[in-house]
């Protein structure tokens, strides 16, 4: 079974109708009425259970609570109402699944109904049907004449649940809907609705999202608002810094949290393209244990435990998976293990605390990209390869070895309440992780009568380089403390949070690694060539830390208007090494990141806003004498700006649309020739300006169809360039436009069926600086199919995947990397996935 926990609700036991309904609005249709007394209240414990059904097959039920009666009926306080995970958090910061006794409201506050809508992922957990009340205990205290109270109506969201309400990326305690900035939450239950596997998978649900260099066996990573972001500087966990240079595990993921634009408030020295943030799932406060088996046309299969008990006050969640990876290239089979454990407990009645813990490890080799053809002999690729091939892997020599990852992670928290004012947490986290990248690398081609670079000859050569670096060694400790509270002055109230975070890094990679040609093979028809694994160059080690004061405070000026402002300042320190200990260099530097916004609610359900907000970026010269006049010279911070109009209006309590227009001039370091002949590198001597229109629906638009929408006009150019011929040209690997729709539909004639489809659409990515090469455009449909039933007594959920319906090939990006190499990367074909999930 598992429980809803209301708390506050009743002093001593009343009577209570509870109607059970899958999709009616009352009592009077599709319903079961059952009358139970709430137990007697416990002063300890604070709450009233009322039994549900768990299983997917329940999700969209309402639990209807009718003529509640009781001689000393005490009324509900709605923020002390915890709906298993993703509860919605007040002021304080305390997990879900640990409540903090407060007094208990008025009797005004319980005068009329109340409509409860938890958070956006109650619908995964909680929203589910009361049943099985009999089983709850009969007997009540005596009671004196009865007071008749206006109905409750408790009502969970039905799966997939779109309509978030809060995010922790935007450093604001106000709903989604009621910030000034464009966020986007993707949930767990949408993720397994389309059957995402990878962050890449992620990026076709929001149109601001974009892939930047995601490739089979390797390292993800994305661009936002056509910026990429920054490994180390642009993702958080629960909050808290960590490196993306990882594989990323789903299985433990409740939500992904991306705020789109500048982050420098909410991130201190990160990219200008926004901030992912990475919520793990909480232990929840009832028992269950979720078991999903899925399978793939070519083989690939996966096991997934999902379980959570409870030990004395003790909350334990724990997730372990294991899987084979069969994608669709040639030799690219790999098999990765993963296991996480949450636990949260209460040390006080104010105080509560928790731990994260995950270990991640992957092994497969990595698919290599491929690069423009040179078709008119001049050095430098120019045609697209045609046509596609979907299997192609150039890293499938006899002595290609797999790209192994062994990652962990741990996290722990304290979160404490001293008033209904004013509450503090401290969180500290720990990453670390070991690496051996291993490729047979192609890049460029010397078999023509010109060295072709970047590209490959004409005819489909290219050079092939054995790199090897073994026993890459990262990790990362970060901790944040901060208060919240609330206060006034003269007639404005203030929310504001206070806080002190830190980081420090460090990369410990072997003394040499491979990197040595081994000869020239052909894309349309390899060739073996053979190994020479020989140690040829030093490595770099490097080492950052970081600390930073920040603070925000959002004002309620008036009934219809709200400020919102903040300030981060951070002291940077970086150093690094060869790994012999030559060409050392560090720096440090200090910069601040402000931001401030304004918003205007000129009706209910509406909002219109602007923002202004900075980033910052350090850089040093690469400190190589033979390339740079001023190597090793740290540069000046690069700041980003932008400024943000937008408008969000929620037609229903579960509907959100919005848009937004935005600008973002970001500098880049840029190189300048001198009379020595090596370049001088320059902070800030190029500029690309970013400037789109974001439109987004997400929600449900009535109890069968829910969506999650979004369109993107981008255009970024650069404005300055040492280089003149750059200035006015598109920014590489772009899209011009990006269009997203995912739909699902609950099919009313058969209980428990639903269809969902995603279509992507994406237009005018450039290859080239020059502009000359763009790729063709790309669209693709997925659909998928669910069933949730009863096996065995069990609750099901079967699931059917489609991914590419069409089958349709095309190059999905087209990256330049920061060595001037650019690669092509084609589309998934189509792939058919299913899966069962029993719940026990």
């Amino acid at each position: 079974m598992r429980f809803l926990h209301i708390v506050d609700i009743v002093k001593n036991g009343p009577l209570c109708t509870v109607c059970l309904s899958f999709r009616a609005k009352s009592c009077s249709v599709g319903t079961r009425a059952m009358r139970t007394r709430c137990p007697a209240y416990n002063i300890s414990r604070r709450r009233c259970i009322v039994p549900l059904l768990r299983g997917h097959h329940a999700r969209g039920a309402v639990v209807h609570v009718k003529t509640c009666a009781s001689a000393e009926m005490t009324p509900w306080n709605l923020n002390k109402v915890m709906l298993a995970q993703g509860s919605v958090a007040d002021s304080s910061g305390m997990s879900p699944g640990l409540s903090v006794p407060s007094p208990l409201p008025s009797m005004e506050e319980f005068s009329m109904a109340l409509t409860l809508k938890p958070n956006a992922f109650v619908g995964a957990a909680a929203a589910l049907l009361a049943t099985a009340v009999a089983t709850l205990p009969s007997h009540a205290q005596p009671v004196a004449a009865p007071e008749r109270v206006a109905p409750v109506t408790l009502t969970g969201k039905s799966a997939p649940v779109l309509d978030a309400d809060q995010a922790d990326a935007g450093g604001f305690s106000a709903p989604i809907a009621k910030t000034p900035q464009s966020i986007t939450v993707i949930g767990a239950d949408l993720l397994s609705a389309n059957g995402t596997q990878s962050l890449s998978s992620v990026l076709k649900l929001d149109a601001s999202l974009a892939d930047a260099y995601n490739t089979t066996g390797y390292i993800e990573s994305l661009s936002v608002r056509g910026f990429l972001l920054d490994q180390a500087g642009n993702f958080r966990r629960n909050g808290l810094s960590v490196s993306n240079y990882a594989p990323i595990a789903l299985e433990n993921k409740d939500r992904i949290e991306v705020l789109k634009g500048v982050a420098g408030l909410q991130s201190g020295v990160s990219a200008p393209g926004g901030l992912v943030n990475y919520v793990t799932k909480v232990p929840l406060r009832d028992a269950f244990t979720t078991a999903t088996v899925a399978v793939d046309q070519r083989g690939g299969h996966k096991a997934h435990v999902d379980a959570n008990t409870n030990v004395g006050a003790l909350s334990l969640r724990l997730n372990v998976a294991a899987e084979n990876l069969h994608p669709q290239f040639d030799h690219a089979n790999g098999q990765r293990q993963f296991v996480s454990l949450a636990l949260a407990t209460p040390l006080s009645a104010q105080t509560g605390a928790s731990v994260d813990l995950e270990f991640h490890r992957k092994s497969q080799r990595s698919v290599p990209g491929l690069g423009l053809l040179d078709r008119n002999g001049d050095g430098v690729g120019e045609t697209l390869p045609s046509p596609i091939n979907p299997r192609l892997n150039l890293n499938n020599q006899s002595w290609s070895l797999p790209f192994q990852a062994t990652v962990g992670a741990a996290e722990v928290a304290l979160n404490h309440r001293f008033n209904a004012d004013w509450s503090a947490r401290v969180a500290v986290n720990g990453q670390w992780s070991r690496i051996n990248d291993r490729l047979a690398f192609p890049d460029g081609c010397s078999s023509a009568s010109t060295y072709v670079y970047p590209g490959l000859c004409g005819n489909g050569d290219v050079d092939v380089y054995d790199y090897r670096s073994e026993g890459e060694q990262r990790k990362l400790a970060s901790w944040d403390l901060h208060l919240d509270g609330r206060f006034n002055t003269a007639a404005v109230a203030h929310v504001t949070r206070l806080g002190l975070a830190g980081r420090r890094t460090r990369s410990d990679l072997p003394p040499m690694q491979t990197y040595n040609y081994v000869g020239t093979t052909n894309v349309f028809a390899p060739v073996p060539l053979a190994a020479d694994g020989t140690l040829s160059d030093l490595n770099s080690n490097s080492r950052e830390r970081a600390l930073e004061g920040y603070a925000t405070v959002q004002s309620t000026l008036g009934a219809q208007v709200q400020s919102f402002a903040g300030l981060r300042v951070t002291r940077l320190h970086r150093a690094s090494e060869r790994s012999d200990g030559s060409r050392a260099v560090a720096y440090d530097q200090t910069v601040s990141t402000p931001w401030a916004g304004l918003a205007w609610t000129p009706v209910t359900g509406a909002m219109i806003y602007g923002s202004w907000g900075e980033g910052a970026e350090l850089e040093v010269v690469p400190n190589r004498p033979t390339q740079f006049v001023n190597y090793g010279e740290a540069l000046p911070a690069l700041k980003s700006r932008q400024v943000e109009l937008g408008a969000k209006w929620q037609p229903n309590a579960r509907l959100l649309v919005s848009g937004a227009l935005f600008s973002i001039d970001k500098p880049y370091a840029d190189d300048v020739n001198t009379a020595s002949g090596l370049p001088r590198r320059v902070a800030g001597n190029k500029v690309a300006r970013h400037r789109g229109l974001e439109l987004a629906a997400t929600g449900r638009i009535d109890e069968a169809l829910s969506l999650q929408a979004s369109l993107m006009l981008l255009d970024a150019t650069y404005t300055r360039s040492a280089d003149p011929a750059l200035v006015g040209q598109r920014v590489t690997n772009v899209p011009r436009a990006k269009a997203s729709l995912f739909a699902d539909y609950k099919i009313a004639a058969v209980r428990g069926l639903a269809l969902n489809a995603l279509a992507s659409f994406e237009r005018g990515k450039t290859a080239l600086a020059d502009g000359s090469v763009v790729l063709p455009d790309a669209w693709q449909l997925d659909l998928g199919l669910r069933y949730q039933t009863q096996l065995a007594g069990r609750a099901t959920l079967w699931r059917l995947n489609v991914e590419n319906l069409t089958n349709r090939l095309y190059w999905r990006e087209a990256p330049t990397t920061d060595w001037g190499g650019t690669y092509l990367f084609p589309s998934t074909p189509r792939t058919l996935r299913g899966s069962v999930t029993i719940d026990f």
